[in-house]
Parts: C-alpha cells; sequence; structure tokens
C-alpha cells in the first residue's frame, strides 16, 4: 500500500526478547519468529493520583523525539541477543563432548586458523595501496597487516564453526525492532489494499 503523505505521523514502540536454543531435535534448518508480545504495555513506570504510566507509553512519547536512540538499543540487543545463542551453541556442543567451550573452540576454531603468508601481506597491501600514504612500506605495515589478516581469518573460521551448529539447532529468536505504524488522515492518497504487508510512504513537497 503506497500512502503519500504531508505531515503528521503517530509512532509506538514495541519491544521484545524471547530467546530459547535447544539442540536434542537438530532440525534440518533452523527456524526464526518474531512473534508480537507487547509486555511494555502493560509494564508500568509510573501512577500519578491513581493514573498508571506504562512503558509502552513511554517509548511511544520517546519515539516521537528520538527514534535514532531506540534504534540504536534495538541494535545492541540485536549483537546481545546474537553474542548469547553462539555462547550458547558452544556451551552445548562442548558438553556433548565431554570438554570445556574453551578447548572446544581451540579444537574447532583456534586450530583452523589458516596462515597468514606473506604473499596475502603482499597481496592486502597492493589492494589498498591507493589509501596508504607513501611513506608506509609494505615492511612497515607488514606487522600490522598480519594480525589484521589473523583476526579476519578467526572470525571466518568462528563463524563457519557456529553456521554448522546453527544448521543442527533449533533456535527460536523473537525480538521486535522499533516500529513506526502510520496513521492516515481521511482525505489522504492512497493506493492499494488497506490491509497490504508493506506501506510505503512517500513525502513530498509540491511548489
Amino acid at each position: 500500500m503506497l500512502h503519500s503523505l504531508g505531515r503528521g505521523r503517530v509512532l509506538s514502540l514495541a519491544g521484545v526478547l524471547f530467546l530459547s536454543v535447544s539442540c536434542e531435535k537438530a532440525p534440518a534448518s533452523q527456524t526464526a519468529r518474531a512473534t508480537s508480545k507487547d509486555d511494555s504495555a502493560s509494564n508500568v513506570v509510573a501512577r500519578v493520583d491513581g493514573r498508571e504510566i506504562t512503558l509502552g507509553d513511554v517509548d511511544t512519547r520517546a519515539l516521537k523525539s528520538n527514534m535514532a536512540v531506540l534504534q540504536q538499543l534495538y541494535d545492541a540487543r540485536r549483537q546481545a541477543v546474537e553474542e548469547l545463542l553462539s555462547e550458547a551453541l558452544l556451551d552445548q556442543e562442548a558438553a556433548k563432548r565431554g570438554i570445556t567451550r574453551e578447548e572446544l573452540e581451540a579444537q574447532e576454531i583456534g586450530a583452523k586458523i589458516p596462515e597468514v603468508t606473506a604473499k596475502d601481506i603482499e597481496d592486502f597491501y597492493n589492494q589498498n595501496r591507493a589509501r596508504i600514504p607513501a611513506e608506509q612500506t609494505v615492511e612497515l605495515l607488514s606487522g600490522q597487516i598480519r594480525d589484521y589478516l589473523t583476526a579476519q581469518n578467526q572470525l571466518q573460521a568462528r563463524e563457519s564453526f557456529l553456521s554448522g551448529l546453527r544448521a543442527k539447532a533449533e533456535i527460536d529468536v523473537s525480538l521486535d525492532p522499533p516500529r513506526v505504524p502510520i496513521t492516515v488522515a481521511d482525505g489522504e492518497r492512497v493506493k492499494g489494499l488497506a490491509g497490504a504487508p508493506v506501506t510505503i510512504v512517500e513525502y513530498s513537497d509540491f511548489q
């Protein structure tokens, strides 16, 4: 559905986190659900003469003035979810093998990090030469480049192993991002079905 609007928006936020990881069923595919459970609507954060102010009310007001901050909060939560998922997957795999998480990471990640060669360093230097000051030679930067490429290789090895664990696990994640419902005033130009799953809003000024 397409709305062509001038001004006027009603903003609200629903944020819920539900996380569960189970490797017992080990299906072939991973499922991810974003189930809407707006606990913030009933979470009372203040009262005045018997009137309750909920977290949902607070978020709605905050969204009107500072959407960026709430988006940053969501991004931080999403990153935390990924970190917790990874730790849970590693812990469960380590428990199956009867070893610690550190031993598992050493066997499946640390031992599989490819060594950075002199050619890797030279290739990286040449590929990025346009952004490197002329006085910074490959010899001067070789140590920094080696550390950077080693870190990248370690990250790739870790992600590759975790990807395999994810494929064997049943993972459910529900974390709603900040949402901005649009209230369309009577008389606004609308094209398409009112119940369309995607709404595109066009803001424009006509001279």
